[in-house]
């Protein structure tokens, strides 16, 4: 959660960063990302559906010119399973129920309408009851939840838990938050609850290569979303590739490094002379950047101004060579351990 000195952290650093390099001297001194791999060529003009016989499951599998590709202008991306998503939202994660009540009223007042929260979180009756006293049409808001791990033996039931407290029909997105014990279990359990309408998408949370692929064998639907800490520092390159293969989204959490560490991102001298560059903030680089890598971005926060600071990333792009000046700061790096 932000504090009082955020602002320092988030606004400081652009009226500050003099920093010596500016994107022209970064690409002069060789800081250029590199281009991300293509998909083969075999792959390029193949979408296989891998057909077993009738007591088995199915997968689909997506061509390389069929993975989602963002719509800025409309702040969309069409998932794997033709539900559109918006790409920005309100992350919810350590907020109170009074706060995430709070917060998600801001984030729709904003024009924000994705919404992420969690079982775990013990958030998710501040997040209904935002969502009921909004004005916003409830079919215009994208609402996520997590299935806990504890819940996984039982997930059918969990399910409904959910959507007692979310005091909801129907959940938008669904994914499970941790690989665990009876993971493919509560998969299929969100599987049925695809079938019965309550749950619209469903997908996976802190899961990667190998965890990924054991899923896929097991399951009927392909993950709509990976959500994984993904940051400058951390951009899971590796992984989006890998699950490029169903066509999955990769959605950021901690995409601006998290309550503390934010304030080493946002020091960073290349965001911040981006950030120099267009009169925004360090905040709202690191934003546009996911945007324009088709990462899905769900910055939290509990102060209504960084919420609509937040928001506010559709009015200038950044250039092929400030991305790449971003891009080229991967260095494997997590704030996190999960």
């Amino acid at each position: 959660m932000p504090g009082k000195n955020e602002d320092i952290t988030r606004r400081g650093f652009v009226k500050g960063a003099a920093g010596a390099l500016t994107i022209a001297a970064l690409g002069m001194a060789g800081c250029v990302g590199k281009s991300e791999p293509q998909q083969s060529a075999n792959n390029n003009d193949q979408t296989s559906a891998e057909t077993l016989d009738a007591n088995e499951k199915e997968v689909t599998t997506m061509a390389a010119s069929e993975v989602p590709q963002f719509d800025l202008t409309k702040g969309t991306v069409e998932l794997n399973n033709g539900i559109t998503m918006p790409v920005l939202g309100i992350g919810t994660y350590i907020l109170s129920s009074d706060q995430a009540e709070r917060s998600v009223t801001a984030a729709l007042d904003a024009g924000m309408r994705l919404i992420d929260t969690a079982r775990i979180y013990g958030n998710e009756d501040g997040v209904g009851r935002a969502i009921a006293k909004s004005s916003v049409p409830r079919d215009e808001i994208f609402l996520t939840t997590k299935l806990w791990t504890a819940d996984f033996s039982s997930a059918a039931n969990a399910i409904d838990a959910s959507l007692r407290r979310l005091n909801q029909d129907y959940i938008d997105l669904l994914l499970l938050h941790h690989e665990a014990a009876s993971d493919e279990a509560a998969y299929r359990a969100m599987e049925d609850a695809v079938a019965a309408g309550k749950v619209r998408s469903i997908g996976l949370s802190n899961f990667y290569e190998s965890g990924f692929e054991r899923m896929l064998d097991a399951v009927s639907i392909p993950p709509a979303v990976l959500q994984n800490e993904t940051q400058p520092y951390f951009q899971e390159r590796a992984v989006k590739d890998f699950i490029a293969q169903t066509g999955t989204v990769l959605e950021a959490w901690f995409p601006l490094g998290g309550k503390g560490d934010c304030r080493t991102l946002f020091a960073d001298p290349v965001i911040a002379e981006v950030a120099t560059n267009h009169g925004v903030s360090p905040a709202q680089v690191i934003i546009r950047w996911h945007l324009q890598n088709n990462n899905v971005c769900i910055p939290g926060s509990s102060n209504p101004e960084h919420i609509r600071e937040d928001a506010d990333v559709f009015g200038f792009s950044l250039t092929a060579d400030e991305m790449a000046a971003i891009d080229d700061l991967d260095r494997n790096h997590r704030f996190a351990s999960y």
